[in-house]
């Protein structure tokens, strides 16, 4: 009997929901192979990147080895480089000299750095897309505050939720004084978002001392100074990039169809336009839904749902656009949160963050585990140390 191979690209969210409904499905059914690959060895929580890049959480916080959460699953994990998808064929190629043909695909890679071709933008701003990336972020302020003798003067271009999330959580830094200011291009901070949000956001962020530039785009970017479209200058040590993403660098625009932010056009059911037989979770989804880990781990669920139904010959679901509810942390113990229509802010939207983190782990680790994890008392079960609060 042939083995057909569902291959999974990508551990993050969306991937990783993806696989873990594949196989809870088709554990027992033989006839399928659930191939999970990923350049790293771990998931990785990038809801919580930005205490890891002012120094808050320790990098293996965010880290939650592969081989821990795919204990007693039929699922196949592969670590290696993707270096080239053939949709033709269909066959992916890897860095290790694989050639590993499907049946049915998942690309979930998660999305790139847009600097939009702004000069200076990839030689002086920092990311905040990886563990690597956050690392290089703490690096640079313990560097800045044992050499500039002065407080840190550090920009954050974008005010969407990664910016905003980031500028809060560096008015607690430790490491020495900070003077913090948020450039926005739009009118006003996460502007994508109920006007109330932003209000109530800009609000707190003038509380916590930081500064708020809006309808001014950075025009260019020198070493230790940034221009803006309206001509003002304004001088930093450290900036922080958060205002741009685009689709996977991967995807080759010669072979797949991409929207204007390069993420792949997909049709009703997630699948590639074209390339019927390859899905699509996350980032790298143009569904006109907001890039969230809400919104990829709902286009893994879809996924895998519409692959169970084409295993069934059964009908498949279509994909519906829909507003992701939110939780966005600004400085310590507060946060604003819409689920729903329900906009509420302060210390109770916090505390909801912590258990919202509990609820993803119980759905990705066996309750015992994820328990520990959550509370910090015995997190080396996973091999990862949790701060005490």
């Amino acid at each position: 009997m042939e083995t057909k191979n569902i291959v999974i690209l990508g551990g993050g969210f969306g991937g990783f929901r993806a696989a873990l409904d594949l196989e809870k499905k088709l554990r027992r059914d033989p006839r399928y192979r659930i191939i999970l690959l990923d350049q790293n060895t771990f998931h990785l929580y990038t809801a919580s990147l930005y205490e890891v890049a002012t120094g808050e959480l320790s990098q293996r916080c965010v880290l939650l080895p592969f081989h821990h959460c795919l204990s007693g699953k039929k699922i196949e994990f592969i670590n290696a480089t993707v270096t080239e998808l053939d949709p033709i064929k269909k066959i992916v190629k890897t860095n290790s000299g694989d050639r590993i043909p499907y049946w049915k695909l998942v690309f979930a890679f998660g999305a790139d750095t847009e600097d939009f071709g702004i000069p200076g933008v990839a030689e002086y701003g920092l990311g905040v897309k990886s563990v690597a990336d956050a690392e290089r972020i703490r690096q640079h302020l313990a560097h800045c505050a044992v050499t500039k003798g002065r407080p840190i003067k550090v920009v954050v271009g974008g005010g969407g939720f990664t910016g905003i999330e980031i500028a809060g959580e560096l008015t607690g830094y430790r490491g020495c004084p900070i003077e913090i200011t948020v450039i926005e291009a739009a009118p006003r901070v996460l502007a994508g978002l109920p006007e109330i949000v932003s209000k109530t956001v800009a609000k707190r962020l003038n509380l916590l001392g930081v500064k708020v530039v809006v309808s001014s785009p950075i025009q260019e970017v020198k070493p230790d100074q940034i221009i803006l479209a309206t001509g003002r200058e304004i001088s930093y040590d450290v900036l922080i990039w958060t205002a741009g993403v685009r689709g996977s660098r991967f995807l080759d625009p010669n072979t797949f169809p991409l929207d204007k932010k390069k993420a792949l056009v997909v049709d009703n059911y997630l699948r590639v336009k074209s390339f019927e037989d390859i899905f699509v979770a996350g980032d790298n989804a143009a569904t006109g839904v907001a890039w969230t880990a809400v919104k990829a781990e709902a286009d893994g669920k879809i996924a895998a749902h519409n692959i169970i139904a084409q295993v069934r010959r059964k009908k498949m679901k279509a994909y519906k656009k829909f507003e992701p509810p939110f939780i966005i942390p600004v400085g310590k113990g507060w946060a604003i949160a819409k689920i729903g229509t329900l906009i509420f802010w302060g210390k109770a939207a916090s505390i909801l963050k912590d258990f919202v983190l509990l609820y993803y782990l119980v759905t990705i680790l066996p309750i015992w585990k994820a328990l520990k994890v959550w509370w910090g008392g015995e997190c080396e079960v996973l091999e990862i140390k949790r701060p005490v609060s």
